[in-house]
């Protein structure tokens, strides 16, 4: 039994491990395919958040084109039909000259009329989002698709802010009269007078501008991480991804101020890490997570259900071994000696000898009274389990059955025995089963006494505690040890003491009392030491007492 009992713990070990490593192995993939997710999609984020800001770019510049271009005070515009015949492809020159004649544009920037068909021109006022859109509005939409046409829009702009600060512009010329006027334009004034100048702090907000939108897109992908922002003028170095630690890719940033793409000199540069991106990763996967920690303990479980089931049935095999070998025990003796009664009555003449008689019927009788509460107890235990039991409660008196108890049991031993009673706050009456009741405390009685050395010295007290009456008695025995104590209320149990028992029993008393007192609403404990004697305390409810 011990060798399978040790393969059964063995093979569900390894059940269980193999379960655990199962469920851990595809966790820590779940945890590896959820961060590599994670990975993609803060980067997507990122580029999202870059295309918001380019949108957010493209319209601001449109907003301000068209603004200053659709103000007639500075700027005229005019459109010329090259060939009058094409009436599917016509040829459309458009002029752009300064509102006031007198301050002629050509001085500075002499740009040539901009060609285009009425099929691009149509094309291009499609895509303004306004039902009747102007041709400012038209031309500014072009710029965008058009190099030479954005070229020519910014240009103008560009020499209409220098004339503000034309003397300054003069001076600049003279001193530095060696260098190309557009490249002292381009590189000089126009970024210190026209709309070329950055706005100050444009860096810092810029930066604030892209973490807002990489906020919301990641929130967007119901993603909340903390995460540190990079954008400088300079590359960085990646990092190398690791399970705790994210990064997006570099991306450049050229949407600052009011500068066209091709001419914006100097990018930035941005990125996004995540030192911490476990904790969003595990909180993605924190459903499946928690349903494998509930299955991984709901399988621990059941194994250790199985394995103390198991273990509970071994030990009830082997108290059903010692229950057979006590009751077979207990019944021959009383067998055995009634045999021999019978026998001297046939063999020896003791028909004609009255004492001989009354003496050989007298042991029958009593053996035969040791057998019938011997099976009453096994019944009794048996049918109250089964819940067949009527308990058949009525007033009893309390001193009345403490003294027909006390002495029943003194008559029933050879040994010296005493027993003290004291019922220490008058209790007269209880409500209880006589016979199972008396049972409880008769059993309760019985151990003590068969369980202590002469002389054997009994203190019974009866008192009242709450709403409870309780019944102690203390003996002066070899005691209970402690691993014990939790045990003796077990069916068929009996303490170990090798195999040799000096009291016989069954294991069913204190099994059986402990029933019937909770039958009646009550308790039964115990407290003890070793060789310092023991004490049980019974607790009914009190009923009129």
């Amino acid at each position: 039994m011990k060798r399978k009992l040790k393969t059964l713990f063995f093979l569900i070990t390894i059940a269980l491990i193999g379960i655990v490593a199962l469920q851990v192995y595809w966790s820590v993939n779940a945890y590896r395919v959820t961060k590599t997710k994670f990975d993609a999609d803060v980067d997507i984020a990122m580029q999202n958040a870059m295309d918001d800001c380019k949108k957010d770019y493209f319209d601001s510049v449109r907003v301000v084109l068209v603004k200053r271009f659709s103000d007639t005070s500075l700027f005229k515009f005019r459109i010329d039909t090259l060939h009058e015949q094409d009436t599917v492809h016509k040829q459309l020159s458009i002029y752009i000259t300064d509102a006031d004649t007198t301050k002629q544009i050509g001085v500075f920037y002499r740009p040539s009329p901009f060609h285009l068909t009425s099929n691009q021109y149509d094309y291009y006022r499609a895509m303004v989002k306004t039902k009747k859109p102007s041709m400012v509005q038209v031309l500014v939409e072009a710029s965008f698709y058009m190099p030479f046409l954005r070229q020519t829009l910014m240009g103008i702009l560009s020499v209409d802010d220098l004339k503000d600060h034309w003397a300054e512009t003069q001076a600049f010329l003279k001193t530095h009269s060696n260098i190309p006027h557009d490249t002292i334009f381009a590189r000089h004034m126009e970024k210190q007078y026209g709309i070329y100048a950055l706005p100050p702090n444009y860096e810092q907000a810029d930066s604030i501008k892209l973490r807002h939108y990489l906020c919301e897109e990641l929130n967007k992908l119901h993603l909340n991480p903390a995460f540190n922002f990079r954008f400088s003028p300079n590359h960085t170095t990646p990092n190398k991804l690791t399970s705790t630690y994210s990064e997006t890719n570099e991306y450049t940033y050229k949407y600052f101020g009011f500068v066209p793409l091709d001419m914006s000199g100097r990018p930035f540069f941005a990125r996004a890490t995540f030192g911490k991106a476990q904790f969003t990763v595990l909180y993605k996967i924190m459903a499946p997570l928690l349903l494998t920690l509930l299955l991984i303990l709901f399988t621990i479980y059941c194994f250790n259900y199985i394995i103390r089931l198991v273990i509970h049935q071994k030990k009830l095999g082997e108290l059903k071994d010692d229950f057979i070998n006590n009751m077979t025990h207990e019944l021959k003796t009383p067998i055995a000696t009634i045999s021999v009664a019978i026998e001297g009555l046939q063999n020896f003449n003791a028909l004609n000898d009255a004492e001989k008689t009354r003496r050989y019927l007298q042991t029958s009788r009593t053996e035969l009274l040791k057998l019938d509460n011997l099976v009453t107890k096994v019944l009794n235990i048996a049918a109250f389990e089964n819940k067949d039991v009527d308990l058949i409660k009525e007033e009893i008196n309390v001193d009345e059955m403490m003294s027909e108890l006390i002495s029943a049991n003194k008559l029933k031993v050879n040994k010296k025995i005493e027993i003290t009673y004291l019922n220490r706050d008058d209790i007269k009456t209880i409500y209880a089963d006589r016979l199972h009741f008396g049972n409880v405390l008769n059993n309760i009685i019985d151990n003590a006494i068969k369980y202590s050395k002469e002389p054997v010295k009994v203190d019974i007290f009866v008192f009242k505690e709450g709403g409870n009456i309780l019944f102690s008695v203390k003996d002066n025995g070899i005691g209970i040890p402690q691993d014990q104590i939790k045990l003796i209320f077990d069916k068929f149990h009996r303490i170990p003491t090798g195999n040799v028992h000096n009291v016989k029993g069954t294991g069913l008393g204190l099994s059986y009392a402990r029933y019937i007192a909770i039958a009646h609403g009550g308790t039964i404990s115990v407290k003890s030491e070793t060789n310092n004697g023991s004490e049980f305390i019974v607790s009914i409810p009190l009923k009129n007492g």
